[in-house]
């Protein structure tokens, strides 16, 4: 079996880009505006401010533009990336107070500075560092503000659409009719051969059709366990003698929280693609360590093998540790020895509404 990646990545509004730069402007031109009504400047050192202002801004957005998209297209985080492109309008823009400082130095009337205040390098250089982070911080409450706000929007649809997903793949892979009418079957084959195990067979089943609606997207690991428990029993009911479940389940994980239903597509591919083609043996494990959550199925089954065409379980453990804010590399399918073994590792912060 095979995960893919899908990432979102949202793009950097040219249209919040244009209007940083016109909010970014008129609050800059409009106090040297006034300074000219008042007669305190000449109409040239308006028209100079009006244009250096204009240069300032186009460079530090173009630059923004520019630094965020090459971080973006490497897989950078929409925060890092940002972080980084504001960081890079500084040395930019200590560029144009140096060039500001070079004009006034050829033409005392044209300058950023004040008359009274020193022309020297150490001194734009200064007054370059100050007003850039003063800009900087302008621009990342214009520019990434609403970028941020349509990430988190995107990620809570996203977040609702593979719940979605998950709950049809819920009921189509594990409770599809074929599953429900083999376990009456059985049921029925029970009912005068062995009655008690047929009413804990039908049990287990309205127990998982009744608490399969009820997950949020995030409980603990206790929930999850038990839900997989009533699971498991129903193949162990369906094939007995032949499948056996192992639950090695550390007590302090139990109040931990995970993605409801995240070991499911895990179990349902290791019990029917592997312990059922092998040995009969599936184990499930919970672990803390150092802070992090582990989780694990193993089965003594055949060794991995292609993709199944159709089969999607293992991207959506994918998608929901992504939508979880956890990285996709905390999944991983291996062979070790003569198991396959899933593991799941989590944040012990992982915080979430529990059903």
């Amino acid at each position: 079996m095979k995960t893919d990646d899908r990432s979102s990545s949202p793009a950097l509004s040219k249209l919040s880009l244009v209007q940083a730069f016109v909010f970014g402007y008129v609050l800059w031109v409009v106090p040297v505006i006034v300074r000219w009504v008042l007669s305190s400047m000449s109409i040239r050192l308006v028209v100079y401010h009006a244009l250096w202002i204009a240069l300032l801004y186009a460079l530090a957005l173009s630059t923004i533009w520019v630094v965020h998209r090459a971080a973006r297209a490497r897989g950078i985080s929409l925060k890092v990336a940002s972080m980084l492109s504001l960081a890079a309008t500084v040395p930019a823009m200590m560029v144009s107070y140096f060039i500001d400082l070079e004009v006034a130095l050829w033409d005392p009337s044209l300058s950023l500075l004040r008359p009274e205040e020193p022309r020297t390098l150490s001194y734009a250089l200064a007054t370059a560092l100050v007003d850039s982070v003063a800009i900087a911080a302008f621009l990342a409450a214009v520019v990434f503000l609403p970028a941020f706000a349509r990430a988190h929007k995107e990620r809570i649809y996203e977040l609702e659409r593979v719940s979605r997903e998950a709950e049809l793949l819920r009921f189509r892979a594990h409770l599809e009719p074929h599953f429900v009418l083999n376990s009456l079957n059985a049921v029925a084959g029970l009912v005068e051969e062995d009655p008690p195990q047929a009413r804990e067979l039908l049990a287990a089943l309205g127990d998982l059709f009744r608490e399969a609606s009820a997950f949020h997207s995030v409980h603990r690991v206790e929930d999850e366990i038990e839900w997989l428990k009533r699971y498991v029993t129903i193949h162990e009911l369906r094939h007995p003698d032949v499948l056996r479940a192992t639950w090695d389940v550390d007590p302090d994980t139990l109040e931990l929280s995970c993605p409801a239903l995240i070991l499911q597509p895990l179990v349902e591919n290791a019990v029917k693609h592997g312990a059922l083609r092998g040995g009969g043996h599936l184990l499930v494990r919970s672990a803390l360590e150092q802070g992090t959550l582990t989780l694990t199925v193993e089965d003594d089954g055949p060794e991995l093998g292609s993709p199944r065409a159709g089969g999607r379980g293992l991207t959506i453990v994918k998608r929901r540790l992504e939508l979880e804010s956890v990285k996709t590399s905390a999944f991983e399918l291996v062979r070790e020895g003569a198991r396959t073994v899933a593991r799941v590792r989590l944040p012990a912060s992982l915080r979430g509404a529990h059903a």
